[in-house]
């Protein structure tokens, strides 16, 4: 089993590495697992992709914020 840390670390590191299309990277990841038959390697790439945008969320600037 997969503990959620490791799964918000694997997600930051995606992050890290190709910013806004991590969660695409981490899909395509997903999409492999599901082709070659790997069930638990999917459900872990697809809550990598949920954590990537919940962390994404949150680094949203909210619209009228002022950047200084």
């Amino acid at each position: 089993m997969t503990t959620a840390s490791e799964i918000y670390r694997t997600a930051n590191l995606l992050i890290e590495t190709y910013g806004e299309m991590a969660v695409v990277g981490a899909a395509i990841k997903a999409d492999h697992c599901q082709r070659t038959g790997d069930d638990t390697g999917r459900a872990v790439w697809l809550r990598v992709a949920s954590a990537v945008e919940d962390i994404m969320d949150d680094e949203t600037i909210p619209y009228g914020a002022t950047i200084n």
